[in-house]
C-alpha cells in the first residue's frame, strides 16, 4: 500500500466533525466559478468544535520561529512554463477564489493527532550558494504534527508554531480577526504599520503551513486568513523547484521583507513550497529566484527515523516520551550538552531491597570508589579488583562510543531504532533476546553511569518507546516519589525503568520486580567526598 493509499484510508477512517458551511465550502471551492464568489466568514464554532486527544504545551515564544522562517525557510518559484497556461475558459483566478479553493482542498485533509510524527522530504534550492555549497539540497526530517518537536540526524529541537494547538477553542472565528491575531504574534506592538502587519501575518501562517499537520478545519481558516491580508495577491502559472506547476499567494516586496510566496499546486491546491523572490523590472509576474523549499513528500510514520508509512496513533508509550523530550530540551538544568571530563568524579546514592549503597565513579566510569566493611576501596577496571567490583555501567558500549575524544567520531547510531538494534548486540545476561532485552538491559546501565551526567539522551528515550510491547504507567517508587515506569514484557533481565513524572530524568529500574533507585547524584571533588 502505497503513501497516498494510506492517507486515503486514514481519512476514511476518521471523521472530519465539520460544520454545513464547511462542507458548502468545500464543495463550492473544487469547481469552477463563472464569478469571483466571497465566502462568509466561517461560522464561530468551526473552530471551537475542533478537538485534540493529545497536546504537547512547552514556553516558547513564536517570534525566533518566524524569524528562521522568514529568513531560512523561504525559498523561489521559477518563472512560467509554456505549457501551464490555463484554459481561456477558467475564471480569472482571484485571491478569493484561491483561498476558497485552497480552504476547501485543506477541508478533505486527514485529522492527524499532534503527536504523531512525520516525515518530510524537501529539496531545497537557493540562487548564490555559499561557496562549495550546491544550489539544490534534498534531506530529510521529522517532526511531530503539531511541531513541538523535530529531528535531523544529529539534531533535536522544538518549534514554537505549535501553540496554536493548545489554544485551538479561544482562536478568533473570523478570518479578519484571525489576521490581526497571528500578526500580534510576531508584532506584539498594537501601533504596528500595516506593513509589519501583513509580513507577521503572512510569515505566520506560511510557518503553520510549511511544518504542522494541522487540523483540517484550522488549516481551512488559514488559507481564508490568507486570503483576507490586503496587499496579498496571486500569481499563476509557475513551476516550484521541483517542476511541478503551482499557483502562489504573493506578499509584495516590503520594507520588511522580500516578496514572499507561499505555492499550491495548480490542480488540487494542496501545499507545494514556500519561496522569497525579488521582482524583475518592477513587474510583479516575473521573478529572479532567490531561495524556495518545497516539500517533496509527506509521510507519517511511527517516531523519528522512520521513513515506512505508519498512520496509527501514537502509543501512550511514545506520548510520555515526547513529553519527556520536549521537558529535557525545555529544561535549562537538563545538562543537555553539558558533558563533564571523563575524569569528573560523580558521587550517587542508591537505594535497593538491601539498603542504600554510596558510589564515586569517575564520569565515564574507568574507576570506581565505595565503601567495604567501613574502608573506602578504590578500583580502576584495569586492576585485578575489577572483577570483584559491582560496576555502575556492567555492559554496553565504552564511554568513547557516547562522547567520542574528536568529532569524527565513531558514533552510536542516532536514529532511535538503529540504536535500539546496535545496544542490542550486547550481551547482558537476559534471554529474550528477541524482545530486545539486552537493549533495555544496556539502557539502564548506561543511565545509571553516563547519561544522566549530561549526555544528550533523547534517542535512548525514543528507543524505548520503540521496544515491542513497552508500556507506561504511573508509580510511587519505594522512596515515596511520583515517577513514570516504562515496563517490557520480558521474563528476565530488567523489567521497567523508571523516570521522574515531573522533570524525567532517570529515577531507576526494576530487576526482577525489585526496585534499584538513583536517590541522589552530585560532581564532587573525589572519592569519599560527599555533595
Amino acid at each position: 500500500m502505497n503513501e497516498m493509499d494510506l492517507l486515503t484510508r486514514f481519512r476514511a477512517e476518521v471523521p472530519l466533525g465539520v460544520s454545513p458551511h464547511a462542507e458548502e465550502l468545500f464543495r463550492a471551492g473544487m469547481t469552477d466559478h463563472p464569478t469571483e464568489r466571497r465566502v462568509a466568514p466561517p461560522p464561530r464554532h468551526l473552530l471551537a468544535r475542533v478537538r485534540m486527544p493529545w497536546r504537547l504545551a512547552i514556553a516558547a515564544g513564536l517570534t525566533a520561529g518566524l524569524a528562521a522562517g522568514l529568513l531560512i525557510a523561504v525559498q523561489p518559484s521559477r518563472p512560467p512554463a509554456p505549457t501551464a497556461v490555463q484554459p481561456s475558459s477558467s475564471p480569472r483566478l482571484t485571491v478569493k477564489l484561491l483561498a476558497d479553493r485552497a480552504s476547501a482542498a485543506a477541508l478533505a485533509g486527514p485529522t492527524v493527532p499532534a503527536g504523531q510524527w512525520v516525515y518530510r522530504l524537501t529539496v531545497t534550492y537557493t540562487a548564490s550558494p555559499p561557496r562549495g555549497v550546491p544550489a539544490k539540497i534534498t534531506q530529510g526530517n521529522w517532526s511531530t504534527a503539531d511541531g513541538s518537536l523535530s529531528y535531523n540526524p544529529g539534531s533535536w529541537g522544538t518549534s514554537p508554531g505549535h501553540a496554536l494547538y493548545s489554544e485551538l477553542g479561544s482562536l478568533p472565528r473570523n478570518p479578519i480577526a484571525l489576521d490581526r491575531y497571528l500578526a500580534k504574534l510576531s508584532y506584539p506592538n498594537a501601533n504596528a504599520t500595516q506593513v509589519n502587519k501583513d509580513v507577521a501575518d503572512f510569515g505566520t501562517i506560511e510557518e503553520l503551513l510549511s511544518n504542522d499537520i494541522l487540523p483540517p478545519s484550522l488549516n481551512a481558516e488559514l488559507y481564508q486568513a490568507l486570503g483576507d491580508i490586503p496587499t496579498i495577491q496571486v500569481k499563476t502559472h509557475i513551476t516550484d523547484v521541483d517542476g511541478r506547476a503551482g499557483v502562489a499567494f504573493v506578499l509584495p516586496e516590503t520594507s520588511q521583507s522580500a516578496n514572499l510566496e507561499i505555492i499550491l499546486d495548480a490542480s488540487d491546491y494542496g501545499y507545494l513550497a514556500q519561496a522569497a523572490w525579488e521582482p524583475s523590472n518592477g513587474s510583479p509576474n516575473s521573478a529572479i529566484p532567490f531561495t524556495e523549499t518545497a516539500v517533496l513528500k509527506t509521510t507519517l510514520v511511527s517516531g523519528p527515523g522512520s521513513v515506512q508509512p505508519d498512520s496509527a496513533p501514537p502509543s501512550r508509550a511514545e506520548l510520555t516520551v515526547e513529553r519527556a523530550a520536549t521537558a529535557m530540551l525545555g529544561s535549562s538544568k537538563s545538562g543537555l550538552g553539558d558533558i563533564p571530563a571523563p575524569s569528573q568524579w560523580i558521587y550517587r546514592k542508591l537505594s535497593a531491597k538491601g539498603g542504600t549503597r554510596e558510589v564515586w565513579a569517575r564520569a565515564d566510569d574507568t574507576e570506581q570508589a565505595s565503601y567495604v566493611n567501613g574502608t573506602l576501596v578504590t578500583c580502576a577496571r584495569s586492576a585485578s579488583c575489577a572483577s570483584g567490583t559491582k560496576w555502575l555501567v556492567a555492559t554496553g558500549p565504552a564511554f568513547t562510543l557516547i562522547d567520542p575524544p574528536t568529532r569524527a567520531g565513531p558514533w552510536l547510531p542516532d536514529a532511535p531504532q538503529a540504536l535500539l538494534d546496535k545496544l542490542n548486540t550486547y550481551r547482558t545476561g537476559c534471554t529474550d533476546t528477541a524482545g530486545y532485552c539486552n537493549a533495555v538491559g544496556v539502557i539502564a546501565n548506561l543511565f545509571s553511569g553516563y547519561a544522566d551526567v549530561g549526555i544528550s539522551s533523547l534517542a535512548w528515550y525514543f528507543s524505548l518507546a520503540d521496544v515491542p510491547g513497552a508500556t507506561v504507567q504511573n508509580i510511587t517508587d519505594a522512596a515515596g516519589r511520583a515517577d513514570v515506569e516504562f515496563s517490557f514484557p520480558f521474563t528476565g533481565g530488567i523489567t521497567g525503568i523508571l523516570f521522574n513524572a515531573r522533570t524525567y530524568q532517570f529515577a531507576g529500574y526494576l530487576r526482577s520486580g525489585a526496585q534499584t533507585l538513583l536517590l541522589q547524584q552530585a560532581n564532587v571533588a573525589g572519592p569519599g567526598v560527599r555533595p
